[in-house]
């Protein structure tokens, strides 16, 4: 009989949780430009013991939320995605993915994210007081100052602290060396890249840091190209007008692709190579040098 009441209340907190969320977000639950919690830390006293519960319901709406926002072109802005978080990880302070993928969305470049890293990291850090001994929280906050805040010294030192902790993996050090000995360099992106892409822990990760290596491949191909194109100016005293004069000069076996099949764009004025306006590869990195 108890175990039925408990479930009996558990669904009734559920249902009006819910039914708070739905009300305070409206129609487009995610496009509600309104914070309906200012102190996530009365929301969770007064959830009396279903915070876990709660906790779940926000984080679907702050994966809702941004991808909603990631899709809108019309009001792309993240102003609640930090609120959203925060409700997220005070509810549950045990909630690991919310810090590790939270702090992607906050740090990703806008349009793509929010473009704040420095609330990427601070969410890290609350990651990491509530996880000291979690090694994957030091990748993130290393990967945030290498990646978007470009601070290679300080990355380095936080992959090598985290590099001490039980169970991390033993290219964490090799990592801090690349980074500080390095830098802004491709390859080294494309192995941290790599890194967060074989640690990933739910398919979404996965998915984001395999854009990222794909977007790494593309700026080897175009540079490649544009030697391929300088080559064809030197010989013919001008740019080529498309890719099939590269092509019938055998230079080239066809219409080069990117990585996501998407043919390459040549500008016949300048001989400058990009990605298509089709592309899957989305933002490309501009600060990432051979």
């Amino acid at each position: 009989m108890k175990s039925a009441f408990a479930i009996a209340a558990l669904l009734v907190a559920v249902g009006l949780v819910q039914a708070h969320i739905d009300e305070t977000f409206g129609l487009y639950r995610s496009t509600e430009e309104i914070l309906y919690v200012d102190d996530p830390a009365v929301l969770k006293r007064a959830l009396l013991g279903f915070e876990n519960v709660a906790a779940d319901l926000y984080w679907l709406r702050t994966i809702q939320y941004f991808g909603g926002k990631r899709r809108d072109e019309k009001n792309k802005n993240y102003d609640l995605l930090e609120p959203l978080l925060r409700i997220t990880v005070t509810l549950d302070p045990k909630f690991k993915i919310a810090y590790t993928y939270g702090a992607t969305f906050l740090s990703e470049p806008f349009p793509y994210g929010a473009g704040a890293p420095e609330k990427g990291v601070a969410l890290i850090d609350q990651g990491i007081r509530e996880h000291p001994d979690h090694w994957r929280f030091y990748l993130d906050k290393g990967f945030i100052y290498y990646w978007y805040l470009r601070d290679y010294e300080r990355a380095a030192k936080i992959f090598l602290e985290g590099s001490k902790l039980p169970g991390a993996p033993f290219w964490m050090a090799t990592t801090a060396g690349q980074a500080l000995g390095q830098g802004n360099d491709r390859e080294t992106a494309r192995g941290l890249w790599q890194a967060l892409h074989d640690t990933a822990e739910t398919s979404q990760q996965r998915d984001n840091a395999a854009i990222h290596l794909r977007q790494l491949d593309a700026l080897d191909q175009m540079d490649a190209l544009r030697g391929l194109v300088e080559g064809y100016r030197a010989r013919a005293g001008r740019a080529p007008a498309n890719w099939v004069e590269l092509v019938a000069a055998g230079i080239l076996a066809g219409v080069p692709l990117d990585p996501t099949g998407a043919p390459y764009v040549l500008d016949p004025a300048t001989g400058e190579v990009r990605p298509s306006p089709e592309t899957g590869l989305g933002f490309l990195p501009a600060h990432t040098p051979r």
